[in-house]
């Protein structure tokens, strides 16, 4: 909590600085309601708010510094984002918050942000995402670290990133001597920087014509119930554009664990229109064989804007429990620019 104090004291003292010579001020405000039914086979249906949640941006510049603060304010189970605001294990209220300071082509970012994996699942907002269609490597991350981050864009098409943060470890599943899975089944209270852990990060950013990528490699250690370990990941993320077609492939390797491929395609079908599918599977030495598969139709009825989002789903996979999902809800984003000059 100190941490978080000394942090958001520092973002004040930044804001109330900005008024007297700010480039931009944005606030953003973005309530999502989803209703999801899930279909188990041979064993009923559920129904559930999915990610219903509301959420807030705070942006701004001020010459060579900028800042961001993301705020989940509400979900399906808002008194889990007030509970154990400093471990790193959890998501809280708090999604990020930073500063950072840009000279020439390089950038340092310091506070909690989001690590920096590769893959375009990574680079969306949350309230973007649609979670019965996302990777195992999405929806198991704990994705929002405190730290620091350097930045280098030696040119418009390509820049790169190197981070630390606090571990951003989750539920390692271990294999035992007889080559069974055992999962942990209650938490481990890890705080962040808790007894030394860590994450590092390396990440590029490239655009050649219609194709483009988003892939990193990274280290991070952490501990459980069965002890401490380290973990290595190579994410690959790949994208060809093609007229109002998006090709997108994101591939996860966590060394000597499991694979996983997500391939998704996306159609802007019209200005009001646009139809994704996704499928993608997961396996390896530490996680059973899985897959999932999909499609989800968005409307945007606002004329010429993006701002309002209707979405129907429908999925059907084993990520985690094998079921059909059905999903119908909204997203709207409110926008205004406090101040400009």
């Amino acid at each position: 909590m100190k941490k978080i104090a000394i942090f958001c004291i520092a973002l004040l003292f930044a804001a109330g600085t900005s008024l007297r010579a700010q480039d931009e001020i944005t606030f953003s405000l973005i309530p999502r309601l989803d209703g999801n039914l899930y279909s188990y086979p041979g064993d009923g249906t559920e129904y559930d708010l999915g990610a219903s949640a509301l959420y807030t941006l705070f942006d701004g510049t001020l010459g060579d510094f900028s800042w961001s603060v993301s705020n989940h304010w509400l979900s399906t189970d808002p008194g889990s984002l007030y509970r154990d605001v400093t471990y790193t294990t959890t998501n809280t209220f708090l999604d990020w918050a930073y500063i950072a300071y840009g000279i020439g082509d390089f950038t340092l970012t310091l506070g909690k942000q989001c690590i920096a994996l590769g893959g375009f699942e990574y680079d969306k907002y949350d309230f973007e995402m649609f979670d019965p269609l996302a990777s195992r490597f999405w929806n198991d991350n704990s994705a929002y670290q405190w730290g620091g981050m350097v930045s280098w864009a030696p040119s418009e098409n390509h820049s790169f990133d190197l981070q630390l943060t606090s571990s951003p470890a989750f539920f390692m599943p271990q294999l035992r001597q007889d080559e069974t899975l055992v999962f942990p089944n209650a938490a481990y209270d890890q705080k962040y920087f808790e007894g030394g852990d860590y994450g590092l990060f390396l990440r590029w950013y490239g655009t050649m014509g219609d194709f483009s990528t988003i892939w990193s490699v990274n280290t991070a250690t952490f501990h459980n119930m069965f002890g401490r370990g380290r973990y290595e990941d190579i994410v690959l993320g790949n994208k060809y554009e093609a007229g109002n077609w998006n090709f997108v492939l994101d591939w996860y390797y966590r060394v000597g664990m499991n694979y996983q491929a997500m391939l998704t395609v996306e159609d802007r079908l019209s200005d009001r229109f646009a139809l994704t599918w996704k499928a993608g599977f997961i396996d390896g030495a530490r996680t059973d064989r899985s897959y999932n598969f999909g499609t989800v139709l968005q409307y945007y009825p606002l004329r010429d804007s993006d701002a309002l989002r209707l979405h129907a789903l429908c999925s059907y996979g084993n990520f985690y429990e094998e079921a059909l999902t059905v999903s119908l809800g909204l997203t709207w984003r409110f926008d205004w620019t406090l101040l400009e000059r």
